[in-house]
Formats: structure tokens, sequence, C-alpha cells
């Protein structure tokens, strides 16, 4: 490294906490849009607005990337996105930012109880501890009952959860097409699944918040293309933490905006949810040294 240069995790982490603020922009604007719009509008406006300023990027990869034996999954894959887009930002609508986005944080637990019987691999006792831990927490955010539980609060768990089988479909699908391949379907499939419900009531954005959507759909994009950055640059294990950022961040903007305080549930559950997702990392982390260096990849406890 030269004198002065940053280590590849530094860049790595400046490029992650780039997308905690991309996300945050998006996540603010997704909660103002929803003052004038369904979410449904918002989903559709987001995914034809980020298709349109990426398009640019995917027709540099050329036809080949249209072609793929697994088309059928990435359909799939599209569809699942949408849905999942479609509960998260009716989420945001109807909750305070930070509990939203506390919740959509237990996307890692939903991967390690999905990674058994999606992708075959074996969750040793700690990971499942930690899992568990983590689902407490959720259950410390939601306050589940009877007359309490909330709908919106379940959408976005909803959200969290395909979010993960997406991102399990991913990694199964990465294996035979490239990255280009991946983004294309997606971004093609999820717009146009987003259409038929944003259609039924559909309302012309006034000046404003076309704005809105415009900024959002610009965070939205641009934190697809900071994570990219940060993983290219930067050791996963290393910089994952600082995804966590963007709870501050989201925070921040939510009391600054919106006047939003966290209630004690709130913070006691997001607690719970970072620290076994952090653990889960850290496991999988050994996990994956264990396989570079020829050994076990996991032992029973893992």
């Amino acid at each position: 490294m030269k004198p002065g240069a940053l280590s590849n995790n530094l860049q790595g982490a400046l490029w992650i906490l780039a997308s905690c603020l991309a996300a945050t922009v998006m996540t603010v604007g997704v909660k103002m849009a929803s003052d004038g719009l369904a979410s449904t509008q918002i989903v559709f406006v987001r995914c034809v607005l980020s298709l349109a300023m990426t398009a640019p990027f995917l027709i540099a990869y050329g036809r080949k990337v249209l072609f793929s034996r697994r088309w059928k999954m990435h359909l799939l894959r599209g569809a699942i996105g949408a849905i999942s887009m479609n509960a998260g930002f009716y989420a945001l609508g109807e909750l305070p930012i930070t509990t939203a986005s506390v919740l959509f944080f237990s996307t890692p637990l939903f991967m390690t109880a999905l990674a058994g019987p999606m992708l075959g691999e074996k969750v040793g006792i700690h990971r499942w501890g930690a899992t568990l831990v983590g689902f407490a927490g959720i259950v410390v955010v939601v306050n589940p009952g009877i007359e309490t539980i909330e709908f919106a609060m379940l959408s976005a768990l909803v959200s969290a959860a395909l979010f993960a089988v997406m991102l399990i479909q991913g990694k199964q699908l990465s294996k035979d097409d490239p990255p280009g391949t991946l983004m294309v379907y997606f971004m093609v499939m999820s717009t146009l699944a987003s259409m038929p419900p944003a259609l039924t009531h559909w309302e012309w954005p006034d000046t404003d918040l076309w704005i809105v959507l415009v900024v959002l759909s610009i965070g939205a994009t641009a934190r697809v293309y900071f994570d990219i950055k940060a993983y290219a640059v930067g050791e996963a294990s290393a910089i994952s933490v600082f995804q966590y950022l963007r709870l501050i961040t989201i925070a921040f903007a939510g009391y600054l905006v919106f006047a939003e305080i966290p209630d004690e549930r709130t913070i006691l559950g997001a607690g719970l949810i970072v620290a076994s997702t952090l653990y889960i990392a850290q496991r999988e982390a050994v996990r994956q040294r264990r396989a570079r260096a020829g050994g076990k990849a996991a032992d029973a406890s893992d």
C-alpha cells in the first residue's frame, strides 16, 4: 500500500457509510411520499426510475446477459423482490422509520433459518442460538398481542423474510450467471410485477412528489452501487459491521425530519437483533476461513 493510501477495508467501510446515507435518503423519501401516494405506486415508480438510471450500465453488458438456463428462477426472484419492496414500503409508510428499519435488519436471521432447506447448509448450535436471540429481539419490538400487534410490523417482517429468500436465490444463481444477468432479470421483472397493483389506484404525482420520488430512487440505486463497491474492495467479515450505522443515520433522520423518537422496546429489540446478527456474521467468517485453509467448513457447534 502506498504511503497515505487507505487500506482496502477502510475503503470498504467508507463505501458502506455512503450506502447507509443513500439508504437513509431512500427511507426518508418513501416516508414522505407515502403521505400522498399508495406504497404500491411508490414501488412501481422507484423500479421504473432505477431501471432507467441503470439501463446504460446494463446495455454495456451486451445481449448475452439476457440468456440464462435458469430464467424461470430469475423471474421468480424478481417477483419475490417486488413483493418484498411492496411490503417494506408499506411498513415504512405506517411505522416510525426507525422501528421499520430495525425489523428489516432481521434479514440475516431469516437467512440463517433458511440456509438449511434452501442451501443444504448445516447450522450449528451457536448460530441457531444467536438466531433465537435475534428473534427474541423481534418479539420485543413487535410486542405481540391480540389487540396490540400491528399489521405494518408483520409487513416489515414479511419484507425481511422475502428479501432473505431473494438473497439466497441470488447466491444460487450466481454460480451459473454473471451479476449483469441477475441485475437485468431482477430489475425488469420487479418493474413488471409491481405495475398491476400500482395501476389499480394510480394517482398522478404533483411536482413536489415527483421530486421526492426521483430523489428516493437515486438513493435506492446509489445504495446498490455503493454496496457493490464496498464488498468489491473490502473483506465482508470486516466491513459488514458498518451496515449497522444505518440504524443511527435513520434514527437521526427520523428525529430531524419527522420528530420521531425510538421507544424503549425498539432500542432494546434493536440491540438484541444487532448483537445476534453480528455473532452470526462472526461465525460465518470463521467457517469461511476454515474452508479457505482447507480444513473443515464448520464443526458441530457452528
